[in-house]
């Protein structure tokens, strides 16, 4: 059995979020292109008699209501066995604001328990469990830049882009993931956005480059309207000289792509003033090896 962990726990963005229509089985096809950030959760792990999580959150809950409990306890249930861990999750990640904190922080229950326990299980076995958790729990099992599509299980890597900086910034209330749905579907008419364009891009690289040409987010289009205040975020960090501003997932936060670290620096203490979480940022390729003390997801 390893000793304790330390891991971090990255949000992600979507650089491009294509949505369609609601398939038989009650799932929307999505195709997307994720690109995971230096701000982070962390996720510390240690030998344990029971399986316990606590988060000093309250919002993610404890035990049980947290994904990282039903992560672990999906692992050890799958591999036969009674082991337990002790895993305390300090949030850095707002919740519901569409930056994958829980299924982040899900990803490193399942990589740590997986070292601590000494399972050895690989990636794509891992990945399986993932997918029965949720839809980027997967893609956070990868890290860095990523296409995923169907209900966003099926991830493959894309070119690392650089560690563009970035700000994010979460308005305040969240947005349920499930009126997205339901708004973008009372909509009809689905928003154009080329993440199969932009994936192939980036294959092709330079990525900044690519950048340029095809950001988006389907879901802008259902809450925008419904949430003046997201709009009026996105507006402002537009008008202040973001690159591109976008929706994180299906809300409620924002990310803006910084001209330099020093405005998304600047950009974010602003922000924090008029009683704002934001954060500045950048973006985070994964890094190599076991993930271990203080390593990447």
């Amino acid at each position: 059995m390893a000793a304790a962990l330390r891991l971090r726990a990255p949000a992600k963005v979507n650089l491009a979020l294509q949505v369609g229509p609601r398939r038989a089985d009650g799932y929307h096809e999505v195709r997307t292109v994720l690109q995971a950030l230096a701000l982070h959760d962390r996720v510390d792990i240690e030998p344990a008699a029971a399986l316990e999580v606590s988060c000093d959150d309250p919002a993610a809950g404890d035990g049980p209501a947290n994904l990282a409990w039903r992560a672990a306890d999906a692992l050890r249930r799958a591999a036969g066995g009674t082991a337990g861990a002790r895993i305390r999750v300090r949030k850095r990640i707002p919740v519901r604001a569409g930056l994958g904190g829980g299924s982040a922080d899900a990803a490193a229950a399942l990589l740590g328990c997986n070292a601590l326990w000494g399972l050895a299980w690989t990636r794509p076995a891992l990945a399986e469990l993932a997918a029965a958790l949720g839809s980027d729990v997967p893609f956070f099992l990868l890290g860095g830049t990523a296409w995923a599509e169907g209900r966003g299980e099926r991830v493959e890597p894309l070119p690392a882009l650089p560690a563009l900086p970035a700000v994010v910034c979460h308005p305040g209330p969240g947005v349920s993931t499930a009126e997205a749905y339901a708004a973008l579907d009372a909509l009809g008419d689905w928003p154009a956005v080329d993440a199969a364009g932009l994936a192939a891009a980036l294959r092709r690289g330079p990525g900044e480059a690519a950048l340029a040409q095809g950001l988006g987010n389907a879901f802008e289009a259902a809450v925008l309207p419904a949430r003046p205040d997201i709009a009026a975020l996105r507006a402002r960090l537009l008008a202040a000289g973001a690159r591109a501003a976008l929706l994180c997932g299906s809300g409620a936060a924002i990310w803006a792509l910084a001209p330099s670290a020093a405005w998304a620096r600047a950009q974010a203490g602003a922000l924090r003033r008029d009683g704002l979480w934001a954060a500045a940022t950048r973006f985070c390729a994964p890094a190599p090896g076991i993930p271990g003390a203080e390593g990447w997801i």
